[in-house]
C-alpha cells in the first residue's frame, strides 16, 4: 500500500499516514528497522495486530476501506481467500491491497467476493521497496 506518512512517533514507533483507500489520516505502528521521515511516501503491508473478534457484513467501500472512527480504525475489505479449518488467516482486498486478518469469529459465515468490516485498535505497517 502506498501511504504519505503525516506524522512519527519515535518513542512508540508509530506513524500516521494517508491513502487512497483511506478517509482520514489512520495511525499504525512501524515494524521496519528504520523509522519513515514525516512528509514522505512509503510502500507498506498493513496486518491487523490483534484477531478481530466482531465484523459485519459491507458494501463495498471505494474511498473509505480505512476510516478514522472514536473505537479505532474501521477496516472495509472484499474476502478474498479463507483459511482452512485451523488456519484463522483471511486476505481481505484493501483498496488495491492485501491485508492478512486473522478472524475470531464467525469464521463460517465469510463468503469469498463478499465484503466485511471491522473496528481494529492497532495496526502495523511493514515497510518494503518496489
Amino acid at each position: 500500500m502506498d501511504v504519505f506518512v503525516n506524522r512519527v512517533g519515535e518513542e512508540q514507533r508509530v506513524v500516521a499516514f494517508r491513502c487512497e483507500a483511506g478517509h482520514g489520516v489512520a495511525v499504525a505502528r512501524w515494524m521496519g528497522d528504520e523509522l519513515p521521515q514525516q512528509g514522505t511516501r512509503a510502500f507498506v503491508e498493513l496486518t491487523v495486530a490483534e484477531p478481530v473478534s466482531d465484523w459485519r457484513p459491507a458494501e463495498p467501500a471505494a474511498g473509505r476501506a480505512l476510516a478514522v472512527e472514536p473505537d479505532g480504525i474501521a477496516v472495509t475489505g472484499e474476502v478474498l481467500a479463507i483459511g482452512g479449518p485451523e488456519d484463522p488467516v483471511v486476505d481481505l482486498r484493501v483498496g488495491t491491497d492485501v491485508v492478512l486478518v486473522e478472524i475470531g469469529c464467525r469464521k463460517d459465515e465469510l463468503r469469498v467476493g463478499r465484503h466485511i468490516s471491522f473496528v481494529t485498535r492497532t495496526l502495523e505497517a511493514y515497510p518494503y521497496s518496489l
